[in-house]
């Protein structure tokens, strides 16, 4: 009896422990070992230094979010002036173009002596939008320093804000110290937070429109004739040198180190293609009088990384949303599935690539059972070219695959009241199982108590008679 008992409270305790259903398990959305993001670890055209002179080098496609190269992008540099990209983005977002500033002594005295300048002078009076392309197109850190405080109060909150809207770009690595770029142990960034932030801020038409601009003309203020400014980024002017002057280039923002190697981020243009180059770190090279310029270091090597981009390739969209992928049979399933994307993507690809050029892999390649319900997440999608995982979406089910068998008439409501139906019935029964279990350990304690009465009262009555 007592191992009858045992088994009941264990089987009760079996039933107890009912199953539950698992939720779809939601594909990882991060495939980082490929070229389909600026955090992509393999570009599509590899790590190696394909760009020499250069401490690290990055080129971004953005209208596909393709990582076309990268060069120790991780690297941890020095800016110098491409900080003035984020400092132009925070002021166009933060301030008024239209509005008058006047120009303070105590702003232009927190410059060092033999910082670049357009100079301006003390109790100046000047628009926003005339320092914005005073410090883009002629890098006047007067101007930097003036549009900061004006815009944010002080240069230290202009500069809490560049650091909070670095990180919310994803600028991990980067750390800003002022809003000119002048040399600071303690300010820092890497080629890839700069591609980063500018393929943020071409974003900005304003920004376009300062960063693309060659020519500007501040007109005479209350302290100052008429000021005439040209850029001397030699890739868009070509008044400077036509060696370095590109069509490509829509806008460029350069910066010079301490040791006078240069830093060039760029912005190129051919029909589709929109390309974020980075160069960081490029040598000059000099005469034998070691004073004139013969190669200048950074603008060579931009077109290096812009015909890398641009020759041979095109972007393609190889992705659409809702597009059938294939058709698939099921385990116990009444029907094949149909497996369609969620989402589009795109990918810079050889002019010339082939139709079997690229590789189509599910994250999960185990196969289905049945059953499915319609728009059911399955695995992720990867396209492969090589050994560069290009793009990848999201798959669903774009119909529904009842186990063999059931009723089941195609549409989500009814693989519902299946499933619904199926948990009741279940649940039902092992309501009724519960019990009755629960009946037979009663019944069997009873029983077991009846035995025990009996036995006690044939005792009680043997030793009546023994006492006769």
């Amino acid at each position: 009896m007592k191992k009858f008992i045992i088994f009941c409270l264990v089987a009760v305790l079996l039933v107890c422990c009912v199953p539950v259903m698992a939720e779809d398990a939601t594909p990882d959305a991060s495939v980082l070992q490929g070229c389909n993001t600026l955090d992509g670890q393999i570009p599509f055209l590899g790590t190696g230094e394909l760009v020499s002179n250069t401490v690290s080098a990055i080129l971004y496609e953005t209208n596909t979010d393709t990582l076309m190269y990268a060069h120790n992008a991780d690297q941890q540099i020095s800016p110098a002036s491409l900080v003035k990209i984020l400092t132009a983005l925070v002021a166009i977002e933060k301030g008024k173009m239209d509005d008058v500033v006047t120009v303070h002594e105590e702003v232009l005295s927190t410059l060092d002596s033999n910082a670049a300048v357009v100079g301006l002078a003390i109790d100046e009076v000047v628009t926003v939008q005339d320092l914005l392309y005073c410090m883009m197109v002629s890098s006047g850190n007067d101007a930097a320093v003036v549009l900061a405080d004006h815009v944010m109060g002080s240069q230290e909150a202009f500069v809490a804000e560049m650091n909070r809207y670095a990180q919310e770009l994803g600028c991990t690595a980067t750390q800003f110290t002022n809003v000119h770029g002048l040399y600071d142990k303690e300010q820092y960034t890497t080629a890839r937070d700069i591609a980063r932030i500018l393929a943020k801020a071409v974003e900005n038409e304003a920004f376009c429109d300062a960063f693309g601009a060659v020519y500007y003309t501040v007109e005479p203020t209350n302290k100052a004739d008429v000021r005439y400014l040209s850029t001397e980024n030699y890739m868009m002017n070509d008044d400077m040198d036509v060696n370095y002057y590109d069509t490509r280039v829509k806008g460029s923002r350069t910066g010079v180190n301490n040791d006078y190697t240069r830093n060039v981020a760029s912005l190129a243009e051919v029909e589709d293609m929109r390309l974020v180059s980075v160069v960081i770190g490029a040598k000059s090279q000099y005469m034998e009088d070691g004073y004139t310029t013969k190669v200048f270091g950074g603008y060579g090597e931009t077109k290096q990384l812009l015909d890398l981009g641009f020759n041979g390739y095109r972007t393609a969209q190889i992705l659409h949303p809702d597009q059938v992928l294939k058709q698939v049979s099921v385990v116990n399933g009444d029907c094949d599935l149909t497996i369609g994307t969620r989402s589009g993507a795109s990918c810079v690809l050889p002019s010339n690539l082939g139709e079997n050029d690229l590789v189509y892999r599910f994250a999960d390649e185990s196969g289905f059972t049945a059953p499915i319900q319609n728009g059911q997440a399955l695995p992720m999608l990867q396209v492969w070219y090589g050994s560069v995982c290009i793009a990848q979406s999201e798959t669903y089910a774009m119909n529904g695959v009842a186990t063999a068998g059931t009723v089941f008439s195609g549409d989500t409501t009814t693989v519902k009241d299946t499933n619904f139906w199926t948990v009741f019935l279940y649940v039902v029964g092992s309501v009724l199982i519960l019990a009755l279990l629960i009946f037979a350990v009663l019944f069997g304690m009873r029983t077991l108590h009846i035995t025990k009465r009996k036995r006690q009262s044939r005792r009680h009555s043997r030793n009546r008679r023994r006492s006769r």
